[in-house]
């Protein structure tokens, strides 16, 4: 019985996901609209408010007169009362004379064209320029904020001391065009979080119809039978979402692969450990049956050999394993010399050719040959060379190691003097446990050179079998890409 551990995926999850990441810039874009909203709140009111404040400074600048060298000052009430009944808003007002003397009002409010600090080296600059116009502006009043209107009139009495321009000073406490200023900007706050609060809103529903089809897929890959790594179907699939599915069937191609690479490993070892087992099994009941000390010997001698050949071709099956590419091993590359690769499995290999006194030499490349591969699977590439060459040489025979560069590629040649191949076997050896009949008990398993085409191909080089000089032997010719600096 089988257990379901799969964990439930809420099918809106990922509209929510979407919708929550939207409010950030949403909130961003409310902050900045509502910056420049109270900005034009606070203008809207001051303009309001301006109005009846320049009026009053008119009102009061119009009640100035001068008469042989007297000025006369007659400030109407209305002037004053520029604010609703119950309002706590303050005026102040000051009439300056040309002598610089206050006339009326506050004597200590501040001229908008003087220096505002006249302490300071150099003076801080005036707020506003003096003129004729009346000007308004935002200035501190005992510790509190007023906004200030002033204008010049120009009496016209040459009596005067002085000259005859007299300065007209007006102002007003800020509490009442704030709250103005406050009231109009929360109006218009509202609509827009109203607006914010529907975008979303739409946007869910929007979201909801545009992953309809993002999740009608992950439904169908979810149902899927775990072996079932046909490609999906790209129809009725949204242009947005081609990609994704061409990432989904090359994704399944590459497991494909895999599974398909695994499922020829275990038939082949199964097909090919099966008949050694039964060889060993009937070998080891054979010697147990045995009371001849010397047929005992022989036995173990023989059972020990079917147990060095089968452990060697089981080494290489794991080899070949690795060397495919689906296992994705081939791709730990690294940059190393090949030259000095070769001759290293050659010196490995030398006791074998003492063995049968085989004449091993080895020609090294005259510069460096550099090679990009994984290191591990190329030794054993060559080892699976050069082994099979020495085991298919006859006694004191020859074989001949060659290392060049040529042009772009790395080339390794291998030349012996043996039995050679036929030139209708050449493609066939290549196949898995494929031995030529008649070629001699070498105790080998039909693995070597399908071992070395495919770490060949996984380096991205090529492998062709041909004859020595002479038109005899064997002659193994790998090349491989030159690795730059």
């Amino acid at each position: 019985m089988s257990t379901n551990t799969e964990v439930p995926v809420r099918r809106f999850s990922l509209r929510k996901r979407v919708a929550w990441r939207l409010i950030p810039p949403l909130a961003v874009i409310l902050l900045i609209n509502a910056f420049w909203s109270y900005i034009s709140s606070v203008d809207a009111a001051n303009r309001a408010y301006d109005r009846s404040l320049t009026a009053s400074l008119k009102s009061i600048a119009e009640s100035i007169h001068a008469t042989e060298g007297r000025i006369t000052v007659d400030i109407p009430y209305s002037a004053l009362d520029i604010f609703e009944t119950g309002s706590q808003e303050r005026v102040y007002y000051a009439i300056i004379g040309p002598d610089g003397r206050c006339l009326t009002g506050y004597d200590d409010l501040p001229l908008p064209w003087v220096a505002i600090r006249d302490d300071e080296d150099p003076p801080l600059p005036p707020i506003a320029e003096r003129g004729s116009d009346p000007v308004v502006v935002d200035v501190m009043y005992r510790d509190q904020p007023i906004r200030l209107a002033a204008v010049e009139k120009r009496l016209y009495d040459p009596e005067l001391a002085g000259g005859d321009n007299v300065t007209v000073l007006f102002a007003e406490t800020t509490e009442a065009r704030s709250r103005l200023a406050f009231s109009l900007f929360m109006e218009s706050l509202r609509p827009q979080l109203l607006l914010i609060s529907g975008g979303l809103f739409l946007v869910a529903i929007v979201l909801a119809s545009a992953f309809r089809p993002l999740l009608d897929l992950r439904d169908t890959i979810r149902q899927r039978n775990e072996e079932d790594l046909i490609p999906v179907s790209p129809n009725n699939v949204p242009n947005e979402l081609l990609p994704l599915v061409d990432a989904i069937n090359y994704h399944m191609a590459r497991l494909a692969k895999l599974l398909q690479a695994r499922r020829r490993f275990l038939a082949d070892a199964a097909h090919q450990i099966r008949t050694p087992l039964t060889v060993l099994g009937a070998q080891a009941e054979y010697g147990q049956r045995q009371n001849d000390p010397d047929e005992m010997r022989r036995t173990f001698r023989s059972l020990t050999d079917t147990i060095r050949s089968t452990q060697r071709m089981s080494n290489q099956m794991l080899t070949l394993a690795l060397a495919e590419p689906a296992n994705g091993i081939v791709q730990e590359f690294a940059r190393l010399d090949f030259a000095e690769l070769v001759r290293d499995v050659a010196g490995e290999l030398a006791t074998l050719a003492q063995k049968k006194n085989i004449d091993l030499s080895f020609d090294g490349a005259a510069s460096a040959a550099f090679v990009a591969g994984n290191a591990t699977l190329l030794r054993e590439m060559v080892s699976n060379v050069i082994d099979n060459a020495l085991r298919y040489t006859q006694d004191n025979g020859r074989v001949t190691l060659h290392v060049a560069v040529v042009g772009e590629s790395v080339l390794l040649r291998i030349v012996d003097n043996g039995p050679g191949i036929p030139r209708h076997e050449r493609d066939k050896v290549f196949q898995r446990f494929y031995r030529i009949l008649g070629h001699g008990d070498s105790g080998g398993s039909g693995l070597g050179l399908a071992i070395v085409r495919e770490i060949c191909w996984a380096h991205r080089g090529q492998i062709t079998l041909g004859e020595d000089e002479s038109g005899h032997g064997l002659a193994v010719e790998i090349t491989l890409p030159f690795a730059s600096a």
